[in-house]
């Protein structure tokens, strides 16, 4: 909007307002002089009987305490003198760097909050909650920040909703590469507090007492949907042996547990590198393989967020090309976690430029938007799951 547009609009909300304002004055006076001419009348109408007369003062009495209660609300509030009223208008959403108030519109390095947030992957949510259902686990693989976690804070948030009289999903999320998963005894405390579940005998074996622990939630009605993530993380921990994994599959085939776990690579390699030998664990999960987007997604990913952040035509089009990357044979691909960032990124930079302005189309700008768009993404890949 140009700000001669603008200008217009607020002179005729202001004319508005000030229409309004006459029209408050004028209900007020008649009000004020009904109520008067009423209370009058019934004291010189009443003068020979005192009880006509009190009834006149009472009339006023009454009149002048609405007026009192009425006033405020007729009138509230003005803005001081001299207080633009460009001042406390609020600010478009779609030009700050929040869509909704505290929350930000990419969620680069941030947890999911919300599964309307989750784009793309729709083959893989559709197998992966269609196996949740029928209790089927699954194992969800797919090269470094490529989005396993959010896969599974996915499944927290949507599981519950899925629920069903008689039948309620509680899910657990823990990482084996947490510090309490160096133990067998500490990981299955761990995977209880995470599944709210109250801790059994301590003379119990760990994995006993989370197979009790699994049939008092099955008996409840609640079904229990255990989410490991980064997997390799059990490496060079000896506890973490055949027997564990044998015990796991047990679990999720015998007595109701649904297991998903997250990895760089497949189960079957895992647990074959840890164990030295072959389990039947892998046997009963089906492998969810999570790839870059396609560019039918990460399109559907600019085009949702563009709308959000007030991102037009050539901005746009800067945003899908900046955030691809290249295979050897020239094929594109978007990672995810790129399109965030190139997305916060574009936003925080048109926060100081005045509303339709944009520099995309500057060599300069371009060519140092890459270096440092090149250098954090970079320092974000080379840590993490």
């Amino acid at each position: 909007m140009q700000p001669q547009q603008q200008a217009k609009q607020g002179s005729h909300k202001a004319g508005s307002g000030r229409m309004s304002l006459v029209a408050r004055i004028c209900l007020f006076v008649v009000l004020l002089l009904a109520i008067l001419i009423t209370g009058l009348l019934a004291i010189f109408t009443g003068a020979a009987s005192p009880s006509t007369l009190a009834s006149g003062c009472l009339t006023l009495v009454v009149a002048i305490v609405a007026i009192i209660q009425i006033y405020p609300i007729l009138f509230p509030g003005q803005p001081a003198a001299g207080q633009s009223a460009a001042v406390t208008a609020p600010v478009s959403p779609q030009h700050g760097p929040q869509g909704k108030v505290g929350r930000p519109i990419f969620f680069f390095n941030l947890p999911l909050s919300d599964p309307g947030e989750f784009y793309g992957r729709v083959a893989a949510r559709t197998t992966l909650m269609a196996r949740l259902a029928n209790g089927g686990s699954s194992s969800i693989v797919g090269e470094r920040r490529i989005g396993k976690t959010w896969l599974l804070e996915y499944v927290q948030l949507v599981a519950p909703m899925q629920s069903s009289p008689g039948l309620n999903y509680r899910v657990g999320r823990v990482s084996a590469a947490h510090p309490q998963s160096k133990s067998q005894a500490s990981f299955v405390q761990h995977v209880l507090a995470e599944l709210r579940v109250p801790s059994t005998q301590a003379t119990v074996a760990p994995m006993v007492q989370l197979a009790q622990s699994i049939h008092a939630l099955k008996e409840l009605g609640i079904w229990p949907v255990l989410c490991i993530d980064e997997f390799e993380g059990f490496n060079d921990r000896h506890e973490f042996n055949h027997d564990f994994f044998d015990g796991l599959r047990a679990l999720a085939q015998d007595d109701g547990l649904v297991l998903i776990t997250t990895s760089k690579r497949p189960l079957k390699e895992i647990i074959e590198g840890l164990t030295g030998q072959t389990s039947p664990l892998f046997n009963i999960v089906q492998q969810i393989t999570l790839k870059p987007f396609t560019e039918q997604e990460a399109e559907e990913f600019v085009e949702g967020k563009s709308e959000q952040a007030g991102f037009v035509g050539k901005e746009q089009g800067a945003f899908l090309q900046w955030s691809a990357l290249y295979k050897a044979n020239g094929e594109r691909y978007w990672p995810p976690l790129r399109l965030q960032l190139v997305g916060r990124m574009l936003l925080e930079d048109k926060q100081g430029l005045a509303v339709g302005d944009s520099r995309v189309e500057d060599q300069q700008y371009k060519n140092e938007f890459m270096r440092k768009l090149d250098e954090e993404y970079q320092a974000v890949m080379r840590s993490g799951q």
